[in-house]
């Protein structure tokens, strides 16, 4: 293979893609590049293992200090109001175990004839 020579490759789409093969010498890895992901492999041209692997970087910058500011400022006011929702909705649950306790403790007073549930060491 020749330095900058391209393979062409079946791709999931069925139609032929290139991946980008760089070369320089016989001693040198293979560089390959990804033609969806843009991430490059290095190869090892004796054992023909991956010696590692790079994740193609979108560049930062694409948007302005201000604006991450107030989606910043956004998600915390998000945050606010789902941590007050979840605080009443416990209120709410804490309001109905107590009346429900209160119905049950005034059936128990009413009816004494029923026995309260036995207790594990009951059983002994």
């Amino acid at each position: 293979m020749f330095p900058g020579h391209r393979i062409h490759t079946a791709h999931q789409s069925a139609q032929a893609e290139s991946v980008e093969v760089h070369m320089a010498t016989q001693d040198e890895p293979a560089k390959i590049t990804c033609p969806c992901c843009q991430a490059t492999l290095v190869i090892d041209r004796a054992t023909l293992g991956i010696l590692y692997a790079t994740e193609h970087r979108v560049k930062a910058g694409g948007a302005s200090f201000e604006k991450s500011l107030q989606d910043l400022k956004d998600k915390e006011k998000q945050k606010g109001s789902r941590f007050q929702q979840a605080v009443e909705e416990e209120k709410q649950r804490k309001a109905l175990l107590g009346k429900k306790f209160q119905e049950l403790r005034k059936k128990a007073d009413t009816d004494p004839d029923e026995r309260p549930p036995l207790r594990p060491f009951d059983f002994e």
